[in-house]
């Protein structure tokens, strides 16, 4: 009898070990460039921590505010700098990853209005596995 009550404990706690892990992947600093009057795209930024000890994977964005969000990062190659979409990035355990200009960065495009420093823009973060994370972001010059 107490070997069943043992599993059935184990079995109930299980999905709490598992929220609890996917809660302490959080964002802080994250913040949108202001868009001037008639232009299609801005970027966001972020840094993206993982308090778990399993590595998590960002896959998408998306953002009622835009037609679209992906993921993109800053290359430079033969004396060129541009941007390449990444279609995933994986956080290590027990690590950050700063989205800053001239490194990793969401692409926002098409704002359905205008943005101007002060303003808020919900995105929400989408990790392989299905963790989903809200997240408001700042409007900045």
């Amino acid at each position: 009898m107490r070997w069943r009550h043992l599993v059935g404990l184990i079995l109930a706690l299980t999905p709490i070990a598992a929220a609890t892990e996917e809660a302490s992947v959080s964002v802080r600093d994250a913040w949108v460039r202001e868009t001037p009057p008639g232009i299609a795209m801005t970027a966001g930024y972020m840094v993206l921590q993982n308090r778990t000890s399993r590595p998590q994977v960002l896959v998408a964005a998306r953002s009622s505010g835009f037609e679209t969000v992906t993921i993109h990062r800053t290359i430079a190659k033969e004396g060129m700098t541009g941007m390449e979409h990444a279609p995933q990035i994986e956080l290590l355990p027990k690590a950050s990853l700063l989205f800053a200009p001239g490194g990793y960065h969401l692409m926002l495009l098409n704002p359905k209005r205008t943005l101007h420093a002060g303003d808020r823009v919900d995105v929400t973060l989408e990790f392989r596995g299905g963790l989903v994370l809200p997240v408001t972001y700042e409007v900045r010059k």
